[in-house]
């Protein structure tokens, strides 16, 4: 049971995790407007990354989590 538990919760952090990413590389300004339950913004704020500087800054992290991602499923699946 507690098994199960962990697996939807991985599940779960992994959907919420690739859609924000997603989010970030193709909108940055979509991305802020998301509610803050989805949002891994932390101290972000479109006041300060709105700028153009900003949304460059927004769509690296963003392509930095699909590669986390992309690595931890070349790692699972690899081995």
């Amino acid at each position: 049971m507690a098994h199960t538990g962990l697996v939807i919760c991985a599940i779960t952090f992994a959907v919420l995790w690739v859609t924000n990413a997603v989010i970030m590389v193709t909108s940055p300004k979509l991305w802020f407007r998301l509610p803050s339950w989805t949002g891994v913004r932390g101290t972000m704020s479109e006041q300060r990354y709105g700028n153009t500087w900003g949304h460059v800054q927004v769509r690296a992290l963003g392509a930095i989590f699909m590669a986390v991602i992309a690595w931890v499923i070349y790692d699972v699946l690899s081995n």
